[in-house]
């Protein structure tokens, strides 16, 4: 039984996360596109860890898909802790977190990261660019509570 339920959530938390993070690149990649804020998050992720333009967009996508498949096993955690695995719930809690995750990335961003980036083109990063990031956890938050609820864990 233990052993079933472990690889129900380590397939389920995988699943959310990697669905999350594209809806969460989805709802940015449309901010950008509609203009209403500038920036590649995945080029900007990966140049402030290569410091340079050159491969910053490959390891840009693998940590954030690391990161997005990272989150999804502890947003799961944290919805099976609570006991949260069923729809609306698991919806409204995962949208909850994402609120919460999104609101400390934009203003750790706009306050922070952006004066410390390597690159000049990402060193001013605004109000809207935060809430661009904000939609973006948003978006994650949601897909994940709902692919819970929709992949039963018991």
């Amino acid at each position: 039984m233990t052993t079933m339920f472990l690889v129900k959530y380590l397939g389920t938390s995988l699943v959310a996360g990697v669905l999350g993070g594209l809806a969460m690149q989805l709802a940015m990649w449309l901010i950008g596109r509609a203009n209403f804020a500038k920036g590649d998050m995945i080029l900007a992720l990966g140049s402030l860890i290569t410091k340079s333009r050159e491969s910053a967009y490959r390891v840009g996508f693998i940590v954030h898909a690391i990161a997005a498949i990272g989150f999804g096993f502890v947003y799961t955690l944290l919805m099976v802790t609570l006991g949260y695995t069923q729809l609306p719930h698991s919806l409204m809690l995962g949208l909850g977190v994402g609120v919460g995750h999104g609101l400390l990335v934009s203003l750790m961003l706009v306050w922070v990261v952006s004066d410390q980036h390597p690159l000049a083109e990402f060193k001013e990063a605004d109000l809207l660019v935060g809430l661009s990031h904000f939609a973006g956890h948003v978006a994650y938050g949601a897909v994940v509570g709902l692919v819970v609820g929709l992949l039963p864990l018991v």
